[in-house]
């Protein structure tokens, strides 16, 4: 494992610690999902080959734990859909402000080492499935709407021949983004629905696992405490109906070739805050 690796590493269990400090301390309730749930159970910490933290949280949770954007003491934030440039819609980040992190070249969005926190929200079984597809419509649509693109870029695709690749960006840049400001209207209606409705299942909108995300209530009247590296973070107790719902056999390693990371680092700095402006003008003036 490289350095760089080895040292972002720690620094996202470090923001995790101070994320479960700060649900702690104001009496938020989250439980781990995904990779993170998957590395408590199977590895006792983070998945050798992972590089993000995710936590679902109930609806009252997540909307508490939004009321405290621009109000933490210390170097630490939330990010959600109210910040310019961030496109994922129902999904919220805790930040360390004094890193910085460009995932994507073509998301201009500057976080910094963050723990993503994916809400879980009441659903009628009979609707379920179709209200996540509609919600999957709407993010694809703004990946695509908030793309951005250099005019060396579009050139490079044109002069090198990728005409696909060209055709996909003219698409992006003809249709996508101006109808953003009609579908951010669109799915504004719809979040506020899914926020007031009620049933008898939990979904997690955001994830990517379709109707595997669709839970049943009791599989979260409990929480359990698992030792994650060298703390202790809250697992659903039902973690294993969850995991095998979602996974099939977990504890089953995947192929070596397919132990890879998910997340890009475009530009990433663990000492210091950069402006999209500075990064930009850095990666300008950068020396290859």
């Amino acid at each position: 494992m490289e350095q760089t690796d080895v040292l972002f590493k720690n620094k996202l269990l470090e923001t995790f610690k101070a994320f479960i400090e700060f649900c702690n301390e104001h009496g938020i309730k989250y439980y781990a999902c995904g990779g993170t749930l998957i590395g408590a159970v199977r590895h006792q910490g983070l998945i050798p080959w992972d590089d993000d933290i995710d936590v679902w949280m109930m609806p009252d949770d997540f909307k508490k734990f939004c009321s405290y954007r621009g109000k933490i003491q210390g170097h630490y934030d939330i990010m959600d859909g109210r910040d310019d440039n961030y496109w994922l819609l129902s999904v919220a980040k805790f930040v360390d402000v004094d890193t910085t992190l460009w995932e994507e070249e073509e998301y201009p969005c500057v976080t910094g080492v963050y723990i993503d926190v994916f809400p879980l929200y009441e659903c009628d079984s009979q609707n379920a499935l179709q209200q996540k597809h509609k919600h999957d419509e709407f993010e694809f649509f703004f990946k695509h709407s908030m793309r951005h693109y250099s005019f060396k870029r579009i050139l490079s695709t044109l002069y090198n021949r990728h005409l696909f690749q060209f055709c996909e960006i003219m698409k992006d840049v003809l249709y996508y983004k101006p109808l953003y400001k009609t579908y951010k209207r669109k799915f504004d209606r719809f979040s506020r629905k899914i926020q007031n409705e009620h049933g008898d299942r939990y979904v997690s909108y955001a994830g990517d696992y379709g109707a595997g995300e669709i839970f049943t209530k009791d599989l979260f009247l409990e929480s359990i405490k698992m030792r994650f590296e060298d703390f202790e973070i809250d697992v659903p107790k039902e973690y294993d109906i969850i995991l095998k719902q979602l996974y099939g056999d977990y504890m089953k390693l995947p192929p070596e070739d397919k132990r890879k990371t998910h997340h890009s680092h475009y530009f990433l700095d663990l000492n210091r805050r950069w402006t999209l402006s500075e990064i930009k003008k850095y990666k300008k003036t950068a020396v290859v």
